[in-house]
């Protein structure tokens, strides 16, 4: 399981990292939408590393961060700083699609290699 959610992360890292250095067409969509899939990827792994528990409570937390994420830029409480970076400024109820692709994403990824036979860590 441990394999799993590290190969996720990494995964989610790639996306990010394409995301934020992509300079081609439809870039802004790439930007603000592609990466938040990756976001959404990165906290369902980070909360399989760190948590033991059901992939449906772990979809669901991941699902409740997300949205509390984009409650903040709703009223304004984005944090400044590298924290205001991190979890944007400005709502977009298309996010919360994102959100929920990654979200849906991360559910795959974990049930495709776990029914392969990973089940280390």
């Amino acid at each position: 399981m441990r394999r799993t959610m590290v190969l996720l992360g990494g995964l989610a890292l790639a996306v990010g990292a394409f995301a934020l250095f992509y300079r081609g067409p439809g870039q802004p969509f790439i930007r603000g939408y592609v990466s938040d899939v990756g976001a959404t990827m990165l906290v369902y792994a980070f909360l399989g590393l760190l948590w033991r528990t059901t992939a449906a409570r772990r979809t669901l937390a991941t699902a409740a961060i997300a949205a509390a994420v984009e409650f903040y830029q709703i009223v304004g409480m984005t944090p400044p700083g590298i924290g205001g970076v991190l979890v944007g400024a400005f709502p977009d109820p298309w996010d919360l699609v994102a959100y929920a692709i990654g979200v849906v994403a991360a559910l795959a990824w974990e049930r495709r290699l776990v029914r392969s036979g990973d089940q280390t860590g």
